[in-house]
């Protein structure tokens, strides 16, 4: 049976990707298959078909367990030091799951227990566990607040806050002592604050300009001259990602070796990694999965791929510089009018594939089988393109 396997991203208190979340997708949620089939298809998927490293980086993965499968004891089919193992919340207390999850922790795997509310028959989950997860959707800040005390006595506990859907919510989280976080929340925009372009995000900006006016010697000189973008683009260029058997070791080369094109892809990642220095990384990694994903599925869409991956990456945006979509596009001529309405809203093929990213990263399943079946996509389609795409985020900012 086929399924879209997606994730959602865990922050710590410092802005830095602690690690994902594996989600289920495909034509029938994760609740009509149930836990135990769901729990099967992720891990097949990302240990045996997809491969770790193309599902998380360099990051934990958080993977749900049911009763059943904690005491046929799954796990260990899974690396310890990769691999976070989430006891649902119906899980209870009983001596076969206890017995098989100390067998876990002795074995260096990491426990955490999701969407749990204390309650002193489950206290022996508790002293296993390393992090308790509190839904802050299903709970009101009195309620988080007495649950946060009754772990005062667990001090190796971490908390981690989950459906953080605003900036308010992981501000109350963060005073409270809560050391992850998991939501939407960066992926907003806090409209209140105002930015000015620094020095460096002013230097990237000239250089994409030079790059869409074709001026090649100019955009040479100045990224020569730039210590930062000198030196992010030898590091790129020489990356994993492009698999040379020499190093390169002049900017010319680079430019040369890369072509305009690519210059362009890259310089956006610069000028979104630039402008987003105080966010979480996650918010610059999830603009430029957005934007490779895109630009590898144009052509089920019948649109043009580099603005496609300016779709992509321009789509959060407004969350990175915390002012409104239309502001943002002001400052940005030389987007297509197509590109711009669709980070506006409008209807459009851009849209439509964005809309298919936000919603596989949502787990609007409704939304993805809509656009898969308006635009012939099918499932390998989808999980080839979006692990490629992971893969070559985190190789730009590993």
């Amino acid at each position: 049976m086929e399924c879209i396997i997606g994730r959602q991203a865990i922050i710590d208190r410092y802005g830095k990707t602690y690690g994902y979340e594996l989600l289920y997708r495909g034509s029938e949620t994760a609740g009509d298959i149930g836990g135990e089939v769901a729990t099967n298809r992720v891990i097949v998927n990302t240990f045996i078909n997809i491969g770790v490293e193309k599902v998380a980086g360099d990051g934990r993965l958080f993977i749900n367990f049911t009763r059943d499968l904690i005491v046929e004891r799954l796990f260990e089919a899974l690396p310890p030091d990769r691999v976070v193992i989430e006891v649902l919340e119906d899980v209870a207390a009983e001596d076969e799951v206890i017995e098989a999850l100390k067998d876990a922790k002795g074995a260096g795997y990491t426990i955490a227990l999701d969407d749990f509310v204390f309650e002193h028959h489950l206290n022996r989950l508790v002293e296993i566990a390393d992090i308790v997860k509190v839904d802050f959707l299903a709970l009101s800040k009195d309620e988080i607040e007495k649950e946060v005390k009754k772990y005062a006595r667990y001090p190796k506990i971490r908390l981690l806050a989950e459906k953080v859907e605003n900036y308010e919510d992981y501000t109350f989280a963060l005073s409270r002592g809560f050391h992850y976080f998991q939501g939407y929340f960066f992926q907003k925009p806090r409209l209140t604050i105002k930015k000015e372009l620094s020095p460096h995000q002013g230097s990237v900006l000239r250089a994409m300009e030079l790059s869409i006016k074709g001026d090649k010697e100019k955009l040479i000189e100045l990224i020569s001259g730039d210590v930062y973008l000198h030196s992010k683009i030898l590091s790129f260029v020489n990356s994993p990602l492009f698999g040379l058997k020499r190093k390169i070791k002049s900017v010319r080369e680079a430019v040369n070796l890369l072509g305009l094109r690519r210059v362009r892809e890259w310089l956006n990642i610069m000028y979104v990694a630039r402008l987003a220095e105080d966010k979480p990384n996650e918010l610059v990694v999830l603009s430029t999965l957005r934007a490779k994903f895109m630009s590898l599925l144009s052509y089920k869409f019948s649109t043009d791929s580099e603005n496609a991956y300016l779709a992509g990456m321009f789509s959060l945006m407004d969350s990175i510089l915390d002012i409104p979509m239309e502001d943002v596009l002001k400052e940005c001529n030389y987007l297509d009018e197509e590109v711009k309405n669709a980070l506006l809203g409008k209807q459009n093929r851009y849209f439509d594939q964005l809309n298919l990213i936000v919603a596989i990263e949502n787990q609007r399943t409704e939304t993805v089988n809509e656009i898969m079946k308006k635009y012939g996509l099918n499932v390998d389609e989808i999980n080839r393109s979006f692990f490629e795409a992971v893969e070559f985020a985190h190789t730009v900012y590993s």
